[in-house]
């Protein structure tokens, strides 16, 4: 399992020049704990979450954002996207190709997608957790396993 299967595609993010209050604004509304920050070439340039806003001061996002952005590449493997997230103390990561953001995968994502089901196209099988190598009623390739998820909700509803 790669970034791009589990990653939310729509991102929220903010600009280094919007202010705090828009910044928390977002966050409340969409139920997030903090999104990438992107210049005006629409690069991940950081980082802003609820501990920037709540712990630091300044007048802009740009002057609290984190600016230690770890990201991965979309072909990143689901276990070496946990390993960054619980090793660094982090709960996001930007999901880029080449430089430019194409998602975030967030800890929620991991767990959604340990929760999710995937169904046997061939004999209606059902499979929770990571996609199987192969089904286990009849046999055959994971590649015939569908996954049923649910969108983030917090993200589609508006």
């Amino acid at each position: 399992m790669q970034a791009r299967d589990i990653m939310s595609p729509n991102v929220i993010t903010i600009s280094e020049n919007a202010s705090i209050q828009e910044a928390a604004r977002k966050l409340a509304d969409y139920r997030i704990s903090g999104m990438p920050v992107l210049d005006n070439e629409q690069r991940v340039i950081g980082i802003v979450s609820e501990i920037d806003i709540i712990n630091k001061t300044g007048t802009t996002v740009g002057n609290i954002m984190s600016r230690r952005v770890i990201s991965v590449q979309e072909d990143a493997s689901m276990d070496a996207i946990a390993q960054l997230l619980t090793g660094n103390h982090i709960k996001r990561v930007p999901v880029l190709a080449g430089d430019r953001l194409l998602g975030i995968v967030s800890r929620a994502d991991i767990v959604r997608m340990m929760a999710s089901r995937w169904v046997c196209q061939v004999c209606g099988a059902v499979h929770l957790g990571q996609m199987p190598l192969v089904c286990n009623d009849c046999g055959v390739e994971g590649v015939h396993l569908a996954r049923e998820l649910d969108p983030r909700t917090e993200i589609t509803v508006r």
